[in-house]
Order: C-alpha cells, then structure tokens, then sequence
C-alpha cells in the first residue's frame, strides 16, 4: 500500500505528512512525497531539500519513505500521479479558511474532484494520538453512504467509534430516502464489527456548520464526506469546501462521488 503527499517544503505539509507518517504503520504502507516544479533549474534545490528532510526523520521503525520531483503542473499532476502511480491514500495540506488563494486551499477541491483516489485533507493541526471518533455525514444521496466503507476500515485499524451525522427531512419521501441510507450506514458497519452512533443534527443551519460545530464539541479526530465534483446541487460544492477549510483544523476523509457511480473503483483502502 502506497500513501501519497504532495509537498511543497512548507510548514503544514509537513504536517500532512506527520500525519500520513502516523497512519502509515497500521497498513504497512509506504509513503511518496511528490513535489511539482516549474522548470528543470528547479530540481536541484528540491532534491537537496528532500535529503535534508529524509535525514531529519527518525531512522528507527521509519516508514518506507520515497520523493519524486516533475516538472508541470500542480492542479494536474498530483492527481495523476495518485492515480497512475497506484496510490491508495492521497494525504494533502491545506491552509484553511486563511489562505483560500493559495493551492492548498480553495484549490484543492479542484485537485480532489480530478482524481478518483481517496483523500485525506489536513491543515495546521497535527496529529494529536489515535483515531478514536470519526464523524461522518448521511444525506439523501445513496453515493453518501460509500463513505462508510473507507471510514470503517480506519475505524477498525484504530478501534475508533463513527458518529453518523443526518440533519432532518420534514418530507415523508426524503425521510424515507435518508432512514433508508442510515439503516444502509448501519448494517455495513454491524457486519464490520465497528462501533457507532447515529446523531440528528438540529436542521437550522448549513449540513457543513452543524457537523463541524458537532465535531468540535464532540471531539472528533476526523471527518469522512463524499464530494460531488460536477453535482446538479451546488451546495454540494460548498460543502467540501467548508469542511476540507474548517476552523478547528480536524482532518477530512473524502472519495469523489462521481466516481462511485461507475463499475468500480480503481484504487480504495479495502476491496468494494
């Protein structure tokens, strides 16, 4: 297994890849940092930065850990390289709500929905021990619930509970849809054998406020959300975007939905 980091020698990339180095060990997998310049005279300063961060690391039960340098472009090439490089887990900084005009930022909703590998998505907050909570928001969508499956697997490796968050539906069709999903949610993580707990969400706010805000004041390690890259509904949009820049920091679990809707899968945590 093969986790992916794109790094570009600042501070919360780093933190990104403390935190695939913290994940890493329960898959036994290796990690790639994978740096995009913009010309040839470039790689030279890029390949001594990554031999002086290689020598910083602990040597002792290291982690398998390469870098590769290319030159193009970064919207472009860090999906394609998770992808044609057979990444199972693509760990990206991002500087939040406060660098929106950097790529790690606003932009990396445009590197997410071009890439059919899952992505964790960090900011500023390192790792802070296991994984014990992770929340994970149900909404009508059926490709919500594929979710469940990526966020079960860490839930396993890390014996960690999942908060399955829904908001409310006043109509008797969509709340239907909705218990439908949840019951869907429920039975695979049964089947699992992974501890969990469904939570109603108020319903007066944005799904992305209120399962942050839930989150926070119920110390959630991670979020696990499905991203609609070309949805008819543009809040799904939104949505990724506020979670990937919230403000407490809290890394997010996500998989493309547009990809689920085919055969299959090219690349995930488990076979589906």
């Amino acid at each position: 297994m093969k986790f992916l980091v794109p790094y570009d020698f600042t501070d919360v990339t780093r933190i990104a890849l403390d935190h695939a180095l913290a994940l890493a060990p329960k898959f036994d997998a290796s990690i790639e940092l994978f740096h995009v310049v913009k010309s040839e005279n470039d790689i030279p300063v890029a390949q001594e930065l990554f031999e002086n961060l290689l020598d910083t690391l602990p040597a002792e039960g290291k982690t398998r850990i390469e870098s590769k340098i290319q030159v193009g472009s970064i919207f472009k090439d860090i999906s394609k390289e998770a992808d044609e490089g057979d990444a199972h887990l693509l760990v990206m900084g991002t500087h939040g709500a406060h660098g929106l005009q950097k790529l790690f930022g606003s932009h990396a909703v445009k590197v997410i929905s071009s890439s059919n590998t899952p992505f964790m998505v960090t900011q500023e907050k390192g790792p802070e021990g296991a994984i014990k909570k992770i929340a994970m928001a149900v909404n009508l969508s059926k490709e919500s619930v594929q979710i469940v499956k990526f966020a079960a697997e860490l839930a396993k490796k890390f014996k960690a509970e999942i908060q399955l968050l829904c908001q409310p539906e006043n109509d008797e069709f969509l709340a239907k849809q909705l218990s439908n999903n949840i019951t869907r949610a429920k039975q695979y993580l049964q089947k699992q054998n992974v501890a969990y707990k469904v939570e109603m969400l108020r319903g007066t706010h944005s799904l992305s406020h209120e399962v942050i805000e839930y989150g926070k004041k119920n110390n959630s390690d991670l979020f696990a959300i499905v991203h609609f890259s070309e949805s008819l509904i543009p809040q799904f949009d939104t949505f990724t975007q506020d979670m990937i820049t919230n403000e407490w920091g809290i890394p997010v679990l996500t998989i493309n939905g547009n990809e689920m809707t085919g055969v299959r899968i090219k690349y995930s945590f488990i076979s589906i």
